[in-house]
């Protein structure tokens, strides 16, 4: 009844030449739309939801969530409970942003709602879209891989040559701003080493120059080798204080040199 009698009441002011009054761009009113958005993986919520629910939807690679309008309170499109759908819901938001409903479900559990969240123009954000926009972000800043062998010049066989990557021990940390938002990328490096005989080394020592020799190779034979080296990043995330999230795909860097070994000669002294 109050429908009809306010239909009619607009309808009446049109036609008298009034303008019916304004609403707030804070009044959400309900619709025939249902989800805005629908994904599976980590879904990073904003701050306006408590910390422990933020951590458990963000961490749920598996899970299932639905952004609906924020009149829906069912995910199935009708009420629980018996309840009749809201008629309107006041909340602002950001100029521009969404405001909209928030579910969550692991595997095949009831859908559970989360609350109401303001969503920025560019949609929802995932833990994988970061950890991918971040790693990008890290490809670009990563240290150099520059391998050197001691003595440069002169090597024989049998005396081993001192390799080093050129690059640092330890983990390295970068902050940076992807996607809106705040994140802190922590990598760690280990090195592959093939020494172009068939002997290889898997280490987390970046060797170095003599006499650090924590990576270091002799030749059996006098000749020419091919020696390359591979330095694989493998780099944790926080965002918005949530984590550490791994980065899906593992960061490498490749490069060659050429080692040239030349045969030792005993030399008689009186």
């Amino acid at each position: 009844m109050r429908r009809r009698l306010t239909a009619v009441l607009l309808l009446s002011m049109l036609v008298l030449g009034a303008h019916p009054p304004a609403v707030s761009a804070a009044d959400v009113h309900g619709d025939d739309e249902r989800d805005r958005y629908v994904g599976t993986g980590g879904l990073l919520l904003p701050g306006s939801i408590d910390a422990g629910t933020r951590s458990t939807v963000a961490a749920c690679g598996t899970c299932q969530w639905r952004l609906s309008t924020p009149c829906l309170l069912s995910p199935l499109g009708h009420a629980f409970d018996g309840q009749s759908p809201c008629m309107s819901v006041v909340r602002g938001c950001a100029a521009g942003d969404q405001l909209l409903r928030a579910w969550f479900r692991d595997g095949v559990d009831p859908w559970r709602e989360i609350g109401l969240v303001c969503i920025g123009p560019a949609g929802p954000r995932t833990v994988s879209d970061v950890g991918r926009a971040a790693a990008g972000r890290f490809e670009q800043d990563l240290p150099d891989l520059a391998p050197t062998a001691q003595p440069e010049r002169g090597v024989v066989a049998q005396v081993p040559v001192v390799f080093g990557s050129g690059q640092g021990s330890g983990g390295a940390q970068y902050r940076y701003q992807v996607l809106g938002t705040d994140v802190v990328l922590t990598a760690a490096p280990r090195w592959r080493w093939d020494f172009g005989d068939g002997a290889g080394l898997h280490t987390d020592l970046p060797g170095g120059r003599f006499p650090l020799a924590n990576v270091a190779h002799p030749y059996r034979r006098a000749g020419e080798y091919r020696v390359g080296v591979t330095t694989t990043w493998s780099a944790t995330f926080t965002v918005a204080g949530l984590g550490p999230f791994p980065v899906d795909e593992m960061i490498t860097q490749n490069r060659w040199m050429t080692v040239r070994v030349g045969e030792g000669r005993a030399v008689l002294t009186p």
